[in-house]
């Protein structure tokens, strides 16, 4: 499945999910480019179920905190707010219009 990656820095919050609608949080392993999304709202109830976070958790710090790659073990993370393979322009606009109404 190919991601389309969103542009952001490494200040980005959890919490800014919301300025790209269907986005989800992509662990990408730095070693062996294993990936997976999660649906950022999960992972902020997540992080405050464990109060280890919420909105305002970087996600720079969710990756620092996630466990070892399933495929090779590594601990080394990085994170991005991505769409999935099949999300297009339109989808998007759409749920960005049903989103702000």
């Amino acid at each position: 499945m190919t991601w389309r990656t969103v542009s952001t820095d490494k200040d980005t919050a959890m919490s800014d999910h919301r300025r790209f609608p269907g986005c989800r949080l992509l662990l990408t392993c730095t070693q062996c480019g294993w990936m997976k999304g999660y649906a950022p709202e999960r992972v902020i109830d997540r992080l405050r179920e464990l109060r280890a976070g919420g909105h305002r958790t970087r996600i720079a710090q969710v990756a620092r905190q996630a466990r070892p790659c399933p495929r090779c073990r590594s601990t080394t993370w990085q994170a991005d707010f991505a769409w999935p393979a099949g999300m297009t322009d339109s989808e998007i606009k759409r749920l960005a219009s049903l989103y702000r109404n």
